[in-house]
């Protein structure tokens, strides 16, 4: 049985013939009829020329190819409100759908030869109105097939049904169907939403096995979205990764006129530092090492960013610093840091480098024992304080190529060196692991008590950088992150990088435990007695963990465009170089900061951030950035709590761009721009 009581006809073949001029025309017509004698004018037009193009005389034919090529645009006008000024549509979409929408000519030459040869017997399909009881009674039905999809509308008894008799939900007025918006909003309610054949005549064709025929679903999704951003205006990755973001911060990119202000007067991109968060960050781990028993003092990694405002911080705060190079020892030297409170751990030393530690009482740490012997040799008459660096041992940890083993040391110290006054020990270490710290400063106490016994006096061991900091508060996020990225590694879900790029390697930008916390694990199971026992100071090095919440990068938009294919890009005035470490990706949701008048109006955009190197991978983040109202020329992103690593570490100035200015905030409390280069 069928509901008119005819077969479906086969679907019409128009392989080889290039309608598109002619249903595109057609397709606009039909969003503009105004009632269904219009509708069905336009179809019979498009018929004829459709049957006229392809040399076939079947009007059928013809308007099947009409009806289907075009029902989105039918779908288009005829589903929620458009039906009201459809009087009769369903009558003419019966008829329509049995022409456009049946079997391929295959199957239905299949189904004929069947018919012919009385395996199939057809006599009985306009028999649909009987009760089906009846029918299985007269005809002697052994095997009943239901193959009738649910049906259509708001069905009594059902959950959708029960909601219209409590008055929750209502029936459109002439037709079948529940009444529900565009994004599946059921009418009359905020969080209630429907989907599918219970709307059916409100929303034409929910039966069909097309993907893209209908938006409800992404719309409802889109909804959702914005309900759970709390209906703000701020922008956030994909997916989201929420800063953690200090009060210092929040309060200058609440402020548009004040961050263009300074885009204005130092250029774009600009580097805003703060050093109010450092002295909590010493006196984080400080402490925790205080309350394991252990003297801890701090050794500021300046790599990690060369502004001299953290210099006189972390001097002031009677700490010291960790150089790598000449020109920054020159820099701290002049900023009146003691040389005591020095440590050099410059992975290359050359001459005049270590005549100018030596000199001035720096520790210098020696990678090798080539390295100590030169050390030695330069010192002629004078005497420099050396820490030589430990690699520990590779069975237990990462291999490293810093250091020496320390029984090569042992071997080598097995006397005193004229010159050379062994005051500590040095590791430097790959990673965060709480663990591999323990079995290090384990390793290098056994190494002290050698070096005690030949005669040194060692009098710390300094574990170098790695202290772990969390960018973001939400573990959650960060689940989720990595839940994304593996759905679309494997194959389940579309990249939301950069031309699918994996990001491999970055940061662990959630973790825990964080620096205090972190140091107590360290010091635990007698590691904090090892070293009260032999009467050694702890000594780190942290970079990045000491400057978490000192500092964003401010810079402008500069255009709004596509890529050739369509694709959103957002460009701003800085280079990938200058929010970038040795990992892959920075990957913090950045801020929008604009001073438009209605910032909840704008057109929702999802696009790439992209710099101003002349290549086509010259990507700021690499993770797609929804602006949910928008983005516009002259608006400002602020990158957050970038101020280690991420500013200095890899910047450059290819294609003669200046280089960042560095301005400490607020201005006027010391010199607005850092002379640090």
């Amino acid at each position: 049985i069928t509901r008119t009581g005819q077969l479906m006809s086969s679907k019409p073949d128009t392989s080889g013939i290039d309608l598109s001029d002619i249903l595109d025309a057609g397709a606009q017509k039909i969003s503009c009829v105004k009632d269904l004698s219009e509708l069905q004018a336009v179809l019979h037009d498009v018929s004829y020329q459709v049957q006229q193009r392809a040399g076939i005389e079947n009007d059928a034919w013809g308007l099947g190819v009409a009806w289907r090529d075009m029902y989105p645009s039918i779908v288009e006008r005829a589903s929620y409100g458009g039906r009201d000024s459809l009087n009769g549509f369903a009558e003419l979409a019966r008829e329509m759908e049995r022409v456009a929408f049946g079997p391929p000519p295959e199957s239905a030459m299949h189904l004929q030869t069947l018919i012919e040869q009385g395996t199939v017997d057809i006599s009985h399909l306009d028999r649909g109105n009987e009760p089906l009881t009846d029918l299985v009674k007269e005809l002697d039905i052994t095997v009943v097939i239901d193959a009738v999809i649910s049906p259509p509308g708001v069905i009594p008894g059902t959950i959708i049904g029960r909601l219209v008799e409590q008055g929750h939900a209502h029936i459109r007025p002439g037709t079948r169907g529940l009444d529900v918006s565009r994004d599946g909003s059921v009418i009359g309610q905020k969080h209630l939403a429907a989907v599918g054949r219970m709307t059916e005549d409100v929303v034409l064709g929910n039966h069909t096995l097309s993907r893209t025929l209908h938006d409800v679903i992404p719309r409802w999704a889109q909804r959702v979205i914005n309900s759970a951003c709390s209906a703000t205006h701020h922008a956030h990755g994909i997916p989201p990764l929420t800063a953690r973001i200090e009060s210092w911060a929040e309060e200058l990119v609440s402020d548009p006129s004040t961050c263009r202000g300074l885009l204005e007067k130092f250029g774009s991109p600009v580097n805003v530092l703060h050093a109010g968060s450092l002295p909590n960050n010493i006196d984080e781990l400080v402490n925790a090492g205080k309350k394991m028993g252990v003297d801890t003092r701090i050794f500021f990694a300046r790599k990690a960013n060369k502004a001299l405002t953290f210099v006189d911080t972390v001097r002031d705060a009677g700490h010291g610093v960790d150089v790598a190079s000449e020109r920054e020892l020159a820099q701290v030297l002049d900023r009146g840091v003691l040389g005591e409170r020095i440590i050099l751990s410059a992975a290359i030393k050359p001459d005049r480098l270590l005549e100018l530690a030596i000199s001035q009482g720096v520790v210098i740490s020696a990678d090798s024992r080539d390295e100590l012997d030169r050390i030695a040799d330069l010192a002629a008459g004078r005497v420099a304080r050396v820490a030589p660096r430990v690699a520990p041992d590779p069975l237990s940890m990462p291999l490293t190529r810093f250091g020496q083993r320390a029984a090569q040391w042992a071997e080598h110290l097995n006397t005193p060196i004229p010159g050379i006054d062994i005051v500590g020990l040095h590791v430097h270490l790959h990673g965060y692991a709480a663990k591999d710290r323990s079995i290090a400063l384990r390793e290098c106490c056994n190494l002290i008590d050698s070096l005690r016994s030949s005669g040194h006096l060692p009098q710390f061991i300094d574990l170098g950088g790695g202290v772990p900091m969390s960018y973001i508060d939400s573990s959650e996020q960060w689940a989720r992150y990595h839940d994304a990225r593996n759905a679309v590694l494997d194959g389940y879900a579309d990249p939301f990088t950069w031309k699918a790029d994996p990001l491999s390697n970055t940061y662990p930008f959630h973790q825990s435990p964080v620096r205090g916390a972190w140091l107590e694990d360290v010091l635990a199971d007698g590691v904090a007695q090892m070293l009260i026992d032999r009467g050694l100071r702890l000594h780190l090095e942290p970079g990045r963990s000491l400057l978490d919440g000192c500092g964003l990068i401010l810079t402008e938009v500069a255009f709004v465009k596509t890529r050739s294919d369509g694709l959103p890009l957002v460009g701003v005035a800085m280079n990938r170089t200058q929010c970038r470490t040795t990992s892959d990706d920075f990957l913090i949701d950045p801020l929008h900061v604009t001073d438009s008048v209605n910032q909840t109006e704008g057109e929702e955009l999802e696009a790439y951030l992209v710099g101003a190197y002349c290549i086509e991978d010259e990507l700021i983040l690499r993770r797609r950035i929804r602006f949910p109202h928008g983005v516009k020329p002259g608006d400002v992103i602020a990158i957050p709590n970038t101020a280690g690593y991420f500013m200095h570490i890899l910047e450059s100035a290819s294609h003669q761009i200046p280089l960042a200015a560095n301005v400490v905030w607020p201005l006027g409390e010391k010199d607005d721009i850092e002379n640090s280069h």
